[in-house]
C-alpha cells in the first residue's frame, strides 16, 4: 500500500504526463529512475543528507539526468528536493508506474526468486504468463532466499508457487498425513 504522499505525487505525475502526452515515455523513464535509485542506494542517501544544500542535490540532479530524462521530470525531481520528498522517490515512481501500467491494461506482478533471474528469464516467464492470463503483463523480480531454488509469481490475488520451499512443505505435509 502506498503513502499518501506517493500516491499524491504520483498522480500529480501522472495527470502531467497524461497532459503532455507523454504517459508511456514518462513510464519507460520512472522504471529507469527507479532502477538507478534502487540500485544506488548512496545516491538516496546523498539527496536525504541535511548538510547538503537543496541546491547542490539538484545540481546532482541536473549533472545526473539532463539530457538522460524529459526535463519536466528532472523538474519533478527537482520539486522532490525542495519539498524534502526525496526518501519517497521510489514509492512515488513506482505508484506512477502503477498508474500508467492502469491506463495501459498492464497487470503488475512479482517474480520471487532465491537469486536474481537473469533478463531473458523473465521475459520467459512473462511471455508464458501473458499467454495464460490473456493480458500484459509487468513483472518485477525479488530476491527471497528463503525459497531455495524455484521461483514464486503473485499476480494480484493469484499466487503460483513452483519454489522448492513450498515443494519441500507440501511433501512434509503429504508424510505427515501418511504417519497419523
Amino acid at each position: 500500500m502506498a503513502s499518501q504522499v506517493a500516491e499524491r505525487y504520483g498522480q500529480a505525475l501522472f495527470e502531467l504526463a497524461k497532459e503532455t502526452g507523454n504517459l508511456v515515455h514518462w513510464g519507460q523513464q520512472a522504471r529507469y529512475l527507479a532502477a538507478v535509485v534502487e540500485e544506488n542506494p548512496q545516491l538516496l542517501d546523498f539527496f536525504n543528507a541535511v548538510k547538503i544544500s537543496a541546491e547542490e542535490k539538484k545540481q546532482m540532479v541536473n549533472t545526473l539526468f539532463s539530457g538522460q530524462i524529459d526535463p519536466l521530470l528532472v523538474h519533478f525531481l527537482d520539486l522532490l528536493i525542495d519539498k524534502k520528498r526525496t526518501k519517497n522517490t521510489v514509492e512515488i515512481l513506482r505508484q506512477f508506474i502503477s498508474l500508467e501500467n492502469a491506463e495501459r491494461g498492464v497487470a503488475e506482478g512479482y517474480v520471487y526468486s532465491a537469486r536474481k533471474l537473469a533478463k531473458e528469464d523473465m521475459i520467459r516467464i512473462a511471455e508464458a504468463l501473458t499467454q495464460s492470463h490473456g493480458q500484459s503483463l509487468e513483472l518485477t523480480n525479488r530476491v527471497d532466499p528463503r525459497l531455495i531454488s524455484g521461483f514464486k509469481v503473485v499476480i494480484g490475488n493469484e499466487v503460483i508457487d513452483g519454489s522448492m520451499k513450498s515443494r519441500i512443505e507440501s511433501l512434509k505435509s503429504e508424510l505427515l498425513k501418511e504417519s497419523r
